[in-house]
């Protein structure tokens, strides 16, 4: 048998109607069986974090109120789907456990990681638990198998020990069970609860994949698979029918928000087939990522990605390495995203976008012992194999460029894209220039 794991995001479960549309898919899509992994209800898990931080300053009342309408959420969808008596066993427990998570916070004045974890498990389990009963499926706790270690909110998996726990899982669903289960959630090797942070539904699906010996992994989300571009700022952006692992993980990198950069390291080791679809729209275009390259015309470019907020640190050549590279370091610590490292005689350049207020004050101590601090850049990449067989046709692309004021060149391992740093107040002129004159044709 085939086996196949198919994932499905919060606005792929979002409502009564999203899931009749998901159930309609797995029954398409795994007749025979296999797993199906989902993501909590389109924004629980925001309320649940906003519960939790009422819980942190004390005001146990607000963080009630956000319980209370989430409960009032979950059981309209279920009524509306018919399914309220079926799960009510299953949500009572939980909606209790959510509470007691909310009470303990608010008398400690605290949230910890771990605390928030355990409240977020309850969201996704909530659906999990909904979406079996729509799918005619039996629920299984992912916590039984996705084992990883006890970095609370940003969990990394142990891959021996998941591949280990799967094997009941591979056996079952080989001979032809469906099964739903939760995404984002693991477990620490003492048991607790942990989460793979924001998008780990994505990698919790291919993490399966991979220990399952799954053939392929299925994204079902809102999009018709990976675009050529932005289609908010590029209208005519195109569905890109198939692409190599490396194009995914470099459009990854640089702002792609279908791809999540951690889920595709497991398709990589693997070697399963990762597809995007759209829940809206089952029969629209699909992205393939193969985990062999599909043929490109020498040169070619197969998509253009921009990651906005980048913020531009320069140091002059006296200060040497250390400085650049010990603040990159603080600003990866306390959670900023590094874009580029650019060193040179001149001096060095260090490209990051902070993600957390955690890095804007890494950034602001940094701002204030004199290094020059720039906000308002934009790194832009063009992405395709094409550029692999035809490293020169990178510069001829950059024509296209004209005289946009260029902060910067970014050069890694990749092969096959090449990225440089604009002004955010140029991407939507520049974007729809880059996708007309270096794209390739659909």
């Amino acid at each position: 048998m085939t086996l196949k794991v198919l994932k499905f995001g919060g606005s792929s479960v979002g409502n009564a109607d999203a899931l009749r549309r998901a159930a309609a898919i797995v029954q398409t899509e795994l007749p025979a069986g296999g797993l199906v992994v989902v993501s909590a209800l389109r924004g629980t898990t925001d309320r649940i974090l906003e519960a939790c931080a009422a819980a942190s300053r004390e005001d146990l009342s607000t963080a009630q109120a956000v319980l209370a309408a989430i409960k009032q959420r979950h059981e309209e969808v279920a009524t509306d789907l018919g399914h309220l008596d079926a799960v009510e066993a299953a949500w009572t427990p939980l909606f209790e456990r959510l509470d007691q998570l909310l009470t303990g916070m608010a008398m400690l004045g605290e949230g910890t990681a771990r605390g928030r974890d355990a409240a977020l498990a309850i969201g996704e389990t909530l659906s999990a638990n909904l979406a079996a009963h729509c799918f005619q499926a039996s629920f299984q706790d992912v916590r039984d198998v996705m084992k990883t270690d006890a970095r609370f909110g940003k969990a990394r998996p142990l891959l021996p020990a998941l591949r280990a726990a799967a094997a009941p899982w591979r056996e079952a669903l080989k001979a032809g069970a469906l099964w739903v289960t939760q995404g984002f959630l693991g477990a620490s090797p003492e048991g607790a609860t942990t989460t793979l942070g924001r998008g780990g539904s994505d990698t919790s699906a291919t993490l399966l994949g991979e220990a399952l010996d799954a053939e392929e992994v299925q994204i079902w989300t809102d999009v018709d698979g990976v675009l050529s571009a932005d289609p908010s700022l590029v209208p005519e952006a195109r569905p890109i029918p198939q692409m190599s692992l490396s194009e995914a993980e470099a459009l990854s990198a640089f702002g792609a928000k279908v791809l999540h950069a951690d889920s595709l390291a497991p398709g990589g080791r693997s070697g399963f087939r990762l597809v995007v679809a759209n829940t809206l729209r089952p029969g629209a275009s699909r992205t393939e990522i193969l985990p062999h390259p599909p043929e490109r015309p020498a040169g070619a470019v197969t998509s253009v990605a921009y990651k906005e907020g980048i913020h531009l640190l320069r140091f002059p050549a006296s200060a040497g390495l250390e400085p650049p590279l010990e603040a990159a370091h603080s600003l990866e610590e306390a959670g900023a995203l590094r874009f580029g490292l650019i060193s040179s005689p001149a001096g060095t350049l260090l490209a990051v976008r902070p993600e957390t207020h955690a890095s804007l004050g890494v950034l602001g101590t940094l701002a204030a012992s004199g290094v020059l601090c720039e906000a308002g850049w934009a790194v832009v990449a063009l992405v395709g194999e094409g550029l692999r067989t035809d490293p020169v046709a990178a510069l001829r692309h950059l024509v296209a460029l004209g005289h946009e004021p260029v902060g910067g060149l970014l050069t890694g391992s990749s092969t096959v894209s090449i990225a440089f740093l604009v002004p955010e107040s140029r991407l939507v002129d520049l974007i729809p220039r880059l996708h007309a004159h270096c794209v390739l044709p659909g």
